[in-house]
């Protein structure tokens, strides 16, 4: 297979310059007798973070995409890199180029991909939706409910220092904001699920008592527990004024649904 000869560099990013400390964040490569150039950024900021605190996403979005078109009109007017290095030498912000580094190359793009795995490769990790939430959502879009609710987001409760998330709501004289729990199968593992759940929906039903009244409803998988563990749940649960179903007997919350629904004039979409 033929190589060819390219070069790349790194984009190194500092929001406080004279400490002399950059993390890598981006990456280009230029094959010149292909042609080839590709200019990539992370999409994370884990490692920036770890060194330099907390830092604006949209800050770092606006200057990697303003650097980016920098450096694709400087390769328009220079596209062998020769005048690269006083290109670089003008950046002295919180952006900054390593020197031009000598490659061979045969497969353009996936040597690109290999290298900016290993030079920059600070990408958050996914994060994936926990296996619960996808099959409540998974039942509700099965039974035709899906449209009916609402994605209410962050639920802030300032006073407790707690921000919870919740992927489903609806109205139902109070609004009722519906997450999924899975319960591991040792009862005392499974009680302290349950019992979380019951503190975070009892300080849901405090923080909003002076309204418009939320009220925290959780759907269960109680498929490795015992009909005794879910009747002393459901005690739990009612004493801290938190809903709960079962995921294999939803019935009862999809027609709660579609009933308010209707009440609402909302209608399900076809």
């Amino acid at each position: 297979m033929s190589k060819f000869q390219g070069k790349y560099a790194l984009v190194q990013y500092c929001p406080v310059p004279e400490r002399l400390e950059f993390v890598n964040i981006g990456l280009l490569l230029v094959v010149p007798d292909q042609p080839y150039l590709d200019i990539r950024f992370a999409k994370g900021q884990t490692r920036i973070e770890r060194l330099f605190g907390k830092q604006s996403k949209a800050h770092l979005d606006f200057v990697k995409a303003s650097f980016r078109s920098r450096l694709l009109d400087q390769f328009k007017v220079d596209p062998h890199g020769k005048h690269f290095d006083e290109f670089a030498a003008r950046r002295a912000n919180e952006i900054r180029l390593s020197p031009l580094q000598p490659i061979l190359v045969s497969n353009a793009s996936a040597d690109f991909d290999e290298l900016f795995a290993s030079l920059v490769g600070d990408q958050d990790p996914i994060r994936r939706e926990p296996q619960i939430r996808r099959k409540l959502r998974e039942a509700f879009i099965k039974h035709g409910v899906e449209s009916l609710l609402d994605k209410p987001g962050e639920i802030d409760l300032p006073e407790y220092e707690l921000s919870l998330s919740v992927p489903f709501g609806y109205q139902n004289g109070c609004y009722n904001l519906i997450d999924g729990m899975r319960l591991p199968p040792q009862p005392a593992e499974g009680l302290k699920e349950a019992g979380k759940r019951a503190i975070e929906g009892n300080l849901i039903w405090k923080h909003f008592e002076q309204g418009p009244r939320k009220k925290l409803v959780v759907v269960g998988d109680f498929s490795r527990q015992s009909n005794g563990f879910y009747n002393a749940v459901r005690d739990q649960f009612a004493q801290a004024h938190v809903g709960l179903y079962r995921l294999d007997d939803m019935k009862p919350l999809y027609e709660d649904i579609q009933l308010q629904a209707k009440a609402h004039g909302r209608h399900a979409l076809s």
